[in-house]
């Protein structure tokens, strides 16, 4: 009986050591290393980053201004009024999350998800959300001035909401990209 089991043990064995890798991964532009091998995209570690996540919580109206939030789970979180300027968010998880007049303002938030999240009239003035997944939401943002969209997942009608916004223009003080170019603005 033993030696029939062990050829179905062995793949779950290995894909246990795989896992334990993952915490000694490292990012590789926009891909992972696991033992030299690029596997998955840097946004796809972006559930817990280690430390507290905050999936679930009530977070409304606190300052997290300025701090190292990258890969933390922000998941359904009502975050109203939440201070996320200048904090580095990079992959960050706010799916579902209600971040209603939220302050993203200057903030990291590379290769982060914001899919279903509520955005409406939060600030991402000069963000760098190179490569960042927004739904339709962002359509409601309060204030895109100088934010780098680059190679942002944006569906294509959104995108034209966004560049017909007069406050689609600027330049990003971190990246030097122009928004509207980040956007692919005619």
């Amino acid at each position: 009986m033993l030696r029939r089991c062990v050829p179905l043990l062995a793949p779950l064995l290995a894909s246990a050591a795989a896992m334990r890798q993952v915490a000694r991964a490292r990012p590789i532009g926009r891909r992972v290393a696991l033992g030299g091998l690029a596997l998955a995209p840097a946004s796809a570690l972006a559930i817990s980053g280690g430390g507290k996540d905050y999936a679930g919580a009530t977070i409304k109206g606190q300052d997290f201004a300025g701090q190292a939030l990258s890969n933390k789970d922000f998941s359904g979180a009502d975050a109203v009024g939440t201070n996320f300027k200048n904090a580095k968010l990079r992959g960050a998880r706010f799916f579902k999350s209600d971040c209603e007049l939220a302050d993203f303002t200057g903030a990291d938030v590379t290769a982060a998800s914001f899919e279903g999240t509520n955005l409406k009239d939060a600030k991402l003035t000069n963000a760098v959300a190179q490569g960042t997944a927004f739904s339709q939401t962002i359509a409601d943002a309060g204030d895109i001035r100088g934010a780098d969209f680059t190679d942002a997942v944006i569906q294509p009608y959104v995108q034209k909401m966004l560049c017909a916004r007069g406050d689609a223009a600027g330049t990003n003080a971190a990246t030097g990209a122009d928004t509207r170019e980040s956007l692919f603005c005619p």
